[in-house]
């Protein structure tokens, strides 16, 4: 059991409970935990506009208690946040969705993809899944990745995949680049500065993109999940020639989740002071619960951010089906997740029970969506990861959420 602080409004002390003691859930006959393991979490929700949870518990490191102002690194939850800041572009008018890559890097056009559009880039269509013999620019101890326009500049230089719209495939790494490079050529501003600028200072909520050393203080670290040996051995033996591989940076020192001895390394690459400053928009942000609540909250109930017709597109569905670089079924409106096709049964949904509701979820567990229909924002941070295939936690809190709201 862990202490729970923080705010709840009456009626949703379910949630409360939930995150202090956790639950088990039936997943297709079998028994599995929901809860914050050995570490800590917080979870936010506004509902119109109004905070109804604001909670957090555990510890964000050993002896260390998780903080109104402690942040999580939200892994791949950054995705929604580096969406954010392209349909903002489009949203003024600046970047239109359905041009040409081209248009506006003309560099990306080489080794054949100049009839990729902006559209197929955050539907995860291009097939750009990959940087060519990544250990020549980056390395695991944080070198090099600091320095997007180069990275983006080998992606550039690379033949896709597949041919762009043909397939769509996770682009786990290279998403943040991408959409970063594009921020950058409208903009004039790098990723991590526009979203600042433009999104985090206005709305003042705290995430950032690049965390400064002097912020770091605030950041819970990132506890490894447990891997059994015959997972160590998959990830060993990714070849950095398949399209998994490339897609998390394989080579002859390993890829993003193991080293060249299996031994898992994911955790302590996050922790890493150099890795958490670069401003990796794939999967580097940091963020409280609070922080990414407000910020769906935003875009579920008004036009503080982005105009209604902009919202209502980002709940339309542009793929769904196998996903070719991850093997299982996915589903995504324009950069963002949306509740994928049932694989197990019992499992709980992840971004609610309405289906216009979109987001993005995050290694290990993390989530942040909007739902227009309830008029919610949801957020939640974890920093002891959990299994990445079918993240629990999160999924049981937001339906006690849901529990609480009643029909709406």
């Amino acid at each position: 059991m862990n202490d729970v602080e923080g705010f709840v409004a009456p009626g949703f002390e379910r949630v409360a409970d939930l995150l202090a003691h956790g639950t088990r859930v039936d997943i297709g006959g079998r028994e599995r935990p929901a809860d914050l393991g050995a570490g800590g979490g917080a979870f936010a929700a506004f509902v119109d506009g109004e905070r109804v949870v604001d909670i957090w518990a555990g510890y964000a490191a050993p002896g260390q208690r998780w903080s109104e102002e402690t942040r999580a690194v939200i892994m791949s939850a950054t995705k929604g946040l580096t969406t954010l800041c392209a349909h903002v572009l489009h949203d003024r008018g600046q970047l239109d969705l359905d041009a040409p890559v081209v248009a506006y890097w003309p560099e990306f056009g080489a080794a054949g993809k100049e009839g990729t559009l902006v559209r197929q880039l955050l539907s995860h269509q291009s097939g750009a899944i990959g940087v060519p013999e990544p250990a020549r620019i980056l390395s695991w101890d944080g070198t090099g990745w600091d320095d997007p326009p180069a990275i983006a500049a080998a992606i550039a230089s690379a033949p896709s995949a597949w041919v762009a719209g043909t397939k769509h495939g996770y682009h786990g790494v290279t998403f943040g680049w991408l959409i970063g490079e594009l921020v950058r050529r409208v903009s004039g501003k790098g990723l991590g500065a526009f979203f600042r600028e433009e999104i985090g200072q206005p709305l003042g909520l705290d995430c950032r993109i690049g965390t400064p050393l002097d912020e770091q203080r605030t950041v819970a670290e990132v506890i490894e999940w447990t891997t059994s040996s015959s997972r160590r051995s998959n990830l060993t033996t990714i070849d950095p020639t398949s399209w998994a591989g490339r897609s998390v940076l394989a080579g002859p020192d390993g890829n993003l989740f193991a080293d060249e001895h299996g031994a898992p390394r994911f955790a302590r690459f996050m922790n890493t002071p150099a890795v958490q400053r670069a401003e990796i928009g794939a999967l580097g942000a940091t963020a409280t619960a609070r922080g990414l609540a407000r910020l769906y909250a935003c875009l579920a109930q008004g036009e503080d951010l982005v105009s209604r017709p902009s919202v209502e597109r980002f709940s339309e569905q542009q793929v769904c089906g196998r996903d070719a670089v991850m093997g299982v079924p996915t589903r995504w409106a324009v950069g963002y997740t949306r509740e994928p096709p049932g694989l197990v049964p019992g499992a709980p949904r992840q971004h609610g029970p309405n289906d216009e509701a979109f987001g993005h979820m995050g290694a290990g567990g993390q989530i942040g969506f909007a739902d227009p229909v309830a008029r919610v924002g949801c957020g939640f941070v974890r920093n002891h990861l959990e299994n990445q295939a079918m993240p629990l936690m999160g999924a049981v809190l937001v339906g006690a959420l849901y529990d609480s709201l009643g029909p709406r």
